[in-house]
């Protein structure tokens, strides 16, 4: 279908020229999930960005966008739009039970941020700990019908991910993430059949995780990206997007949106690749990161990067990509190192939540981070954060820093700082 729209007008007029087409072996350009007529253009060639119409001041803009003809995809195509954040979990003083009335608060405030989806974080909660389950009913039970649950599969066995996939589906989640992990020396044809069993057993929707580290194949494809078997795993009918991890390179996301973008969606976590890749690709959503990083519910940055993506305004998204830069550059610098060496910045990642209004709250020490990898948040660490913000635009909490510590739900409970007891990866100073 081709579409027109006028230069630099942030609100087109589009209306349609021809039919869909939809030919097999035909990769699929569109705007706004409609497809453009590419029929003359074969795959492989290069494609304008745009052509210049007949008529003065109109472009025809073609970019490549997932198709939508299974169930799970057409979910995929209402439901990943926007921004989607990594829901980190809350434990009463002591760091043993969860603290359900701070969960549900910060569900709540998933929702006030406009976030269109949210998972779980369970590295303290791990599937066979009662902990796994209750947490997650809590945030089902709060979400539901208003914000859409996200489940994930980590682990290295097989067996073991098929149960998880089983009371996934139990509890409701609404997509699944495929973060396994396989042995080091897999073979394309291994690593496939791995990866479909645990694909086909569920009828969820899936997101593949493309990431570097323990979860890269450097023998299986340029800069460990194995792009021939995402190729392959893409056609199963329920694998509905991938999930670009922020470490990843400008080029490896450009070669893993041209090998799979006509069939499903692509999320980078790194924004600051958004310009490039618009205006070849449709980009409508990122996710399951710390996305309160580079936004506040009054002022929903990455929610409108995303949204004028979506409707190819690449001025405005040009515009928004000045303003964002000062968070966006600074949440870069502070996780991607720590990404890298298989861990996350958890302090850093809980204070700019809470920055944005969120419980905050200390985060127990990770039990699966390598000695060192986890940086402290210190007082300089935490003036930083906050002057991104307001170079950014973005209003942070005026509330004091011991009112983090413990988190606003056991705040207002009467909790203060000397009522805890360790404070892992945290300094007054």
């Amino acid at each position: 279908m081709q579409m027109r729209m006028r230069v630099n007008n942030r609100s087109p007029e589009i209306w349609n020229r021809t039919k869909p087409v939809a030919s097999n072996g035909l990769r699929r350009y569109s705007r706004s999930r409609t497809w453009f007529d590419c029929s003359a253009i074969p795959i492989g060639r290069t494609l304008p960005r745009a052509r210049q119409d007949n008529r003065k001041g109109w472009k025809t803009l073609m970019r490549i966008t997932p198709e939508t003809s299974t169930s799970q995809r057409v979910w995929a195509a209402n439901h990943l739009n926007g921004l989607m954040n990594l829901f980190l979990p809350t434990f009463v003083p002591g760091g043993k039970e969860l603290d359900e009335q701070a969960i549900r608060a910060d569900v709540q405030h998933a929702i006030a941020h406009g976030f269109s989806g949210t998972m779980p974080m369970i590295n303290w909660t791990l599937p066979g700990d009662p902990k796994w389950k209750e947490f997650y009913c809590v945030v089902l039970d709060e979400a539901r019908g208003a914000l859409p649950v996200h489940g994930i599969v980590a682990s290295g066995s097989l067996e073991h991910d098929l149960r998880q996939l089983t009371d996934l589906e139990e509890m409701g989640v609404d997509l699944v993430l495929l973060a396994s992990t396989y042995p080091r020396d897999i073979d394309a044809a291994g690593l496939y059949d791995l990866m479909a069993k645990r694909i086909t057993a569920t009828e969820l929707p899936v997101m593949l995780y493309a990431a570097t580290g323990r979860r890269a194949f450097p023998h299986l494809g340029p800069a460990g990206q194995p792009l021939d078997v995402y190729d392959r795993v893409a056609d199963l009918p329920n694998v509905v997007a991938m999930k670009i991890s922020q470490p990843v390179s400008l080029t490896s996301t450009m070669q893993l949106a041209q090998k799979l973008g006509d069939r499903i969606s692509i999320g980078p976590v790194n924004l600051d690749f958004l310009p490039a890749l618009a205006r070849q690709f449709a980009i409508t959503w990122s996710g399951q990161w710390n996305c309160e990083a580079v936004q506040t519910p009054g002022r929903q940055l990455g929610n409108e990067m995303l949204a004028v993506s979506a409707t190819g305004d690449f001025e405005r998204l040009d515009a928004l990509a000045v303003q964002i830069e000062p968070v966006l550059s600074h949440f870069f610098a502070v996780q991607a190192p720590v990404i890298r060496k298989g861990a996350h910045p958890w302090q850093h990642n809980r204070y700019y939540q809470w920055l944005g209004g969120g419980n905050g709250g200390l985060l127990p020490a990770d039990p699966h981070a390598r000695e060192g990898a986890i940086p402290v948040l210190d007082k300089e660490a935490r003036a930083a954060m906050r002057n991104a913000f307001e170079r950014a635009g973005l209003s942070p909490t005026d509330a004091e820093d011991d009112q983090f510590v413990v988190g606003r739900a056991a705040w207002e409970r009467g909790v203060r700082p000397c009522d805890i007891g360790a404070t892992p990866y945290y300094s007054i100073n």
